[in-house]
């Protein structure tokens, strides 16, 4: 049961590493955006299709839990906030 645990709890950290480094590129991408770079539309979809997977493995693994509808609408913000960030063209 301990080891278990210790299981759920590694792939918790992960999910929160991944989805840290899913903000950072969504970012980096973000500053390019804001400084007038000219950013394809390659690394937006790259970096979309990996910030939402990543939410989709997190909400999975939180399915179990107790909290598991909480963690479900925080992963729907997490996707939509990092979406934005990737999308949402230079601001005026």
């Amino acid at each position: 049961m301990e080891s278990h645990m210790e299981n759920i709890g590694i792939f918790y950290l992960s999910m929160v590493l991944f989805t840290y480094k899913g903000f950072d590129l969504a970012q980096g991408l973000r500053a390019a955006i804001n400084r007038g770079d000219t950013v394809r539309i390659v690394p937006k979809i790259l970096c979309s299709i990996y910030c939402i997977l990543v939410s989709l493995i997190a909400i999975k693994i939180t399915s179990n839990t107790t909290y598991s509808e909480l963690f479900i609408y925080l992963h729907i913000f997490i996707i939509l906030f990092q979406i934005i960030m990737i999308w949402y063209p230079k601001p005026k």
